[in-house]
């Protein structure tokens, strides 16, 4: 790590909010009570594919406490979407795609008595033909989950059938270098349903005021996003809705889309009541969209040195009855961070009669990984290559062109590498059943619409006030930030609280966005209100601007630093001469700057049970300037613990479109025991448009442990498993040579997807 002698930057800072949160004082969306406040329950769907002949919400009335009941017929129709296509309704109204889809919603006087009236109401329905496989969802006499897909706003070319997205990246000749190729590796990968796992369950409470506004407490990563969509589904003018987003207690990606906020909303304008609904642990589970399984075939030919000339990826992402997030990464990052010259990358998203795909860490990119590190792997060893050497080789370079267009930055990807070589050992032969497995992962630090507003109050504290919400401790970054461009201390900065009626409009609380582009907002605004403050000091100091430094809790001219006026004797000032000291700024879009990061697993496998145990986990990853270097570490570990889990335990069991395992004790997600110690390093090669030159960093470390795991069991045992996740009973098929794993994808189909 590099040295820093900044006053602030480099430093760990404890949360802004650790107190409140250690105490228990925090408040979330389930804390919130009002007077004569109602509880909210939705009845959904046990079909996973049917037509809707009659609800007969009679019996549940008349049941005492119930105040009000709304289904389909009693909405807007309206349709919104998760992605590009606006393929959804709040309520089914004509049928239903996936087991769990809402059909109704009830009002009643406490939880209890609302669960009660859901299961009163009387739903007829008309069983239709389901398709749960997206492979079997791409075939031409599939059922269509969506008959009318074309009549949808945001249909596009290449969709059709079950198809809802298609994306596509080609570069170069493929076919010509394939046949040049000395060596050609065909491989085909699959990952498993995956649950967020958020600790806080959805919760939401909505009023209507007496002056016509609809308040929307809820914990949500994206106030603005909600709120648009919310003015859609309830047909009302964007001004008359009011979010305040609340704490979270994680959300990873669940929380970014309307989930149970329109319930308590259109509730809450039938009875003039407030409205609460808290989802149970089971609810998340299908309220909420989660990761679908990903399918990746990889072919890419190989020179005689071990390097890559071409490849072709066919990324095919399951995403339910609605198109959300992820299938951007089938043609983003099959690439992996190698400089291929020639490529031919195809993506789809496939409907199919489940939950609908939601976003988790970066979607998609973790599955993604796991396919392009785990064949990597497997093309090294066959070539009889080192694994680390084969990925230096073919490694992205500054300069090289980027899959995104344009050309890839300065960045800290072979230090990276270098790190974790030394780090390890490596190569080094372990011991007999043990193994070490390496994966490369790439990201990008987040753009997006980013505001911020910095004011110098009169006693000389700073308020920075922005539209983003905190789900990694950011607002502690915010405040580094503040407090290095003004130099003063991280104490002196107060993170004001935000809803969309209060703060400036910014983008959703995800994808690496916050630290590099709302965070360089902040800092821009800082950088305002501080040109205010020299221009203010060098009137009242009779100083040029330039001769003045802004340090130490105020201005003061820098060859004679007695000479000074400090922050709060300026900004009193200034509400009686040029009016009070503001600092704004707005930015719609950031540079590309990439994050880069190695990992490395070191695994003993137990050839009796199958049993994995992952004795080690480093990693090494370019954070660009660490600012907050204690905060970083607590995401890079957390971010690992998911990969782990996503490698070794934790699936979604769906059959027939039913989720078998809608809860903690049966979705396995990773106990402290599962968890070795986790070694980090940060690397330091500052992003030239980052705040202070730092990168995103909460989403790479989550990619990678699937395919370090699974090359570190081959390393170990000689096995290789290419379906997630490698739970014990796989590994032990593997080493009986029982394996059943089905990972081809139909040559006839590949074909045409190849179109």
């Amino acid at each position: 790590m590099s040295a820093n002698t900044s006053q602030n930057l480099g430093k760990s800072y404890p949360r802004v909010d650790a107190a409140d949160k250690v105490t228990g004082s925090m408040q979330y969306a389930s804390d919130i009570y009002l007077p004569g406040m109602l509880m909210c329950k939705v009845l959904k769907s046990p079909k996973a594919h049917a037509r809707i002949v009659r609800i007969d919400t009679s019996r549940a009335m008349q049941l005492p406490g119930v105040r009000a009941i709304i289904t389909g017929e009693d909405v807007p129709d309206a349709y919104f979407g998760n992605g590009a296509v606006h393929d959804k309704r709040i309520l089914a109204r004509d049928k239903v795609r996936y087991m769990g889809e809402p059909v109704a919603a009830v009002a009643a006087v406490d939880e209890m008595t609302a669960q009660e009236a859901v299961e009163l109401i009387d739903v007829t329905y008309e069983d239709l033909p389901a398709v749960t496989d997206p492979l079997d969802a791409l075939r031409p006499d599939a059922p269509l989950v969506h008959e009318e897909l074309p009549s949808y706003s945001g249909f596009a070319e290449g969709m059709g059938g079950n198809i809802c997205t298609t994306l596509s990246n080609d570069r170069g000749d493929v076919d010509a270098a394939f046949e040049q190729a000395d060596y050609i590796f065909e491989d085909t990968f699959r990952s498993q349903g995956i649950n967020q796992g958020y600790l806080e369950a959805m919760a939401c409470v909505a009023n209507v005021d007496p002056s016509g506004r609809i308040n929307v407490w809820t914990s949500t990563q994206a106030p603005y996003q909600i709120r648009a969509t919310l003015a859609t589904v309830v047909d009302c003018p964007l001004s008359r809705l009011r979010i305040i987003p609340m704490e979270m207690g994680g959300g990873f990606g669940a929380k970014l889309r309307l989930c149970v906020e329109a319930y308590p909303v259109l509730l809450s304008m039938r009875t003039g009541k407030p409205i609460k609904l808290i989802a149970t642990r089971e609810e998340t589970f299908t309220l909420s969209g989660f990761r679908l399984p990903t399918i990746v075939y990889l072919k890419t030919g190989v020179m005689q040195d071990g390097k890559i000339v071409a490849r072709e990826a066919i990324s095919i992402f399951d995403m339910g009855a609605h198109l959300g997030a992820g299938v951007q990464s089938g043609v983003s990052h099959t690439l992996g961070p190698y400089n291929i010259p020639n490529f031919r990358m195809r993506s789809y998203a496939v409907y199919t009669n489940k939950i609908w795909a939601g976003s988790y860490r970066a979607s998609g990119v973790a599955d993604v990984t796991f396919a392009v590190e785990s064949h990597a792997d497997i093309v090294a060893r066959k070539l009889g290559m080192d694994p680390w050497e084969f990925r230096k080789r073919n490694a992205f370079q500054e300069g090289d062109l980027a899959i995104q267009g344009g050309t890839i930055p300065a960045n800290g990807l072979h230090e990276t590498m270098d790190a974790i070589k030394t780090h390890m050992d490596l190569p080094r032969q372990p011991e007999p059943g043990t193994g070490i497995g390496l994966a490369m992962c790439q990201w990008r630090s987040g753009s997006g619409p980013s505001t911020a507003s910095v004011s110098i109050q009169e006693d000389g504290t700073v308020s920075l006030l922005t539209g983003s919400v905190d789900i990694t401790g950011t607002d502690t970054v915010f405040a580094q930030i503040v407090a290095e461009a003004l130099g003063v201390d991280v104490s002196q900065v107060v993170i004001a609280k935000r809803d969309t009626d209060l703060a400036p409009f910014t983008g959703p609380s995800g994808g690496s966005r916050i630290t590099y582009s709302q965070g360089k907002t902040v800092q821009m605004a800082t950088e305002d209100a501080k040109e205010q403050l020299v221009a203010l000091a060098a009137d009242l100091l009779d100083a040029q601007p330039q001769m003045l430094t802004c340090a130490d809790g105020g201005v003061y001219v820098t060859d004679d630093p007695d000479k000074r006026a400090s922050l709060a004797q300026l900004a009193r000032r200034s509400v009686s001469t040029s009016g009070p000291i503001i600092g704004t700024a707005s930015l719609s879009a950031m540079p590309f700057a990439p994050i880069f990061s190695t990992q490395a697993a070191e695994v003993k496998v137990d050839r009796e049970t199958g049993n994995i145990r992952i004795l080690r986990f480093s990693q090494a990853q370019d954070v660009g300037v660490a600012i907050n270097p204690m905060a970083i570490e607590g995401q890079i570990d957390g971010g690992v613990v998911q990969g782990i889990g996503r490698a070794v335990s934790e699936e979604v069991v769906i059959k027939d479109g039913e989720i078998l395992n809608p809860s903690l004790t049966t979705y396995l997600m990773p106990m402290a025991a599962d968890v070795p110690s986790i070694e980090n390093i940060l690397v330091e090669v500052p992003a030239e448009d980052g705040p202070f030159g730092a990168r995103a960093v909460a989403e790479p470390p989550g990619f990678g442990p699937p395919a370090a795991i699974a090359n570190a069991i081959e390393d170990a045992v000689g096995i290789r498993l290419k379906t997630l996740p490698l739970s014990a009973d796989k590994v032990l098929q593997a080493l009986r040579g029982e394996a059943t794993e089905a990972t081809d994808i139909d040559p006839e189909l590949l074909q045409r997807l190849r179109q």
